[in-house]
């Protein structure tokens, strides 16, 4: 969708530029307005060509990370000097009145500030979601057990990447949190994109119960140029190897137990499959998953909690009974939250904060980083704390 989104933004842009240059040349403007107005225009749609040849052309695992930056930032440039275009050319094109023109001129200014402001603050504003979540099947001794859950760190399209992990390790360890639990998306492309300085910051984290993982569908090497079965399982090897090496456990298909006295809880882990791959924005991935065989020895009578980098597999998990609190990510509400809209909701009936049925809850996280364009418009990164409580 975001594909489809941007293609029809760069074509009714290129159709108004071609629209506004024929009406300044009509009307003999001087030529240092001409000479600006084509400069923004040709700047604006030379990024939009050059974005998806250096993003699908030139992306290899040796330099993934830094070709993954420059096509976002080349993405980023295009929607700051186009959107705002497109809102003055919406009221100025057809304005015979002065004050519309000028109210399309301080409209276009506000959305090209509030543009800087999404990339420069709002993308590393870090925001901290306390949730209670209330259970009779909690069991006595997790009465107040508290965990934080942080998903989609991108790492590779972070700007300043091991100020900004070390800036959410300190956000965690002052949380007073037992346990920690990430629902995928380490990297964008390769695991290269994880070094030494950067490990040494995840290695900070410090839960009494430990750091959990599953992997996503950018951890699987899926889009590395020529990718095949080989490359994406060297790729999740490296980045396994480099995650358990800074204390993390990654859940693959499989549950652990975390014990307080004689009460126990259970935490699985789905792994992100070759499967599952077919279906990153798709309702029919729950065929990638056997069920069954995953929660096969998991007892029916304790509380489970299930790390799911896709949420749309909490209906089957929730309707069949093998989870009581499904952790998911991979939305980021796509980076735009304004109020309680986002684009999201025309993909996904579950996109953003907590869900609950009869059988289940699932709590999606708007995640850290950012995937397309490096900007976040409301959709603050979160650090979702969820306090567990017995009814």
């Amino acid at each position: 969708m975001t594909i489809a989104i941007t293609i029809f933004i760069a074509l009714a842009v290129m159709l108004l530029d071609f629209i506004a240059f024929l009406r300044l040349r009509r009307n003999a403007v001087k030529k240092s307005v001409m000479f600006s107005f084509l400069s923004i225009v040709l700047i604006s749609n030379i990024t939009i060509i050059l974005t998806p040849v250096l993003m699908y052309s030139m992306i290899e695992e040796e330099n993934s990370c830094y070709m993954m930056k420059i096509s976002m930032c080349l993405l980023t440039l295009y929607l700051a000097l186009s959107l705002p275009r497109l809102l003055l050319y919406i009221f100025c094109l057809s304005a015979k009145r002065k004050w519309l023109m000028w109210t399309g001129i301080s409209l276009s200014s506000i959305l090209f500030l509030y543009f800087l402001y999404s990339i420069f603050i709002t993308r590393t504003n870090y925001i901290i979601k306390e949730i209670e979540i209330e259970d009779n099947s909690i069991p006595a001794m997790f009465n107040g057990y508290r965990l934080a859950f942080i998903s989609d760190i991108h790492s590779g399209s972070m700007m300043n990447t091991t100020e900004e992990i070390g800036e959410i390790v300190r956000i965690i360890n002052n949380s007073n949190v037992d346990i920690v639990f990430f629902g995928g998306d380490m990297i964008n492309i390769h695991h290269s994109e994880i070094n030494s300085s950067q490990l040494d910051e995840f290695s900070r984290l410090k839960p009494r119960d430990g750091v959990f993982m599953v992997l996503g569908n950018h951890d699987t090497g899926a889009y590395i140029k020529n990718s095949d079965k080989d490359k994406r399982e060297a790729n999740i090897e490296g980045l396994v190897h480099k995650v358990e090496s800074a204390g993390w456990v990654v859940l693959r298909d499989s549950t652990i137990y975390v014990r307080r006295g004689s009460d126990s809880i259970a935490v699985t882990g789905i792994d992100y499959n070759e499967e599952l791959l077919k279906y990153k924005h798709s309702m029919d991935a729950v065929k990638a998953v056997d069920f069954a065989a995953l929660y096969n020895c998991v007892p029916d009578s304790i509380f489970n909690i299930t790390l799911s980098h896709l949420p749309q597999l909490w209906y089957s998990l929730c309707d069949n009974g093998y989870s009581d609190l499904t952790l998911s990510g991979h939305i980021h509400a796509m980076q735009m939250k304004i109020c309680s809209f986002s684009p999201a909701r025309f993909m996904y009936k579950e996109w953003s904060g907590l869900y609950e049925k009869e059988n289940g809850k699932l709590y999606i996280n708007d995640g850290i980083g950012c995937v397309g364009y490096m900007a976040r418009f409301g959709a603050r990164p979160e650090i979702t704390v969820i306090e567990l409580s017995k009814k």
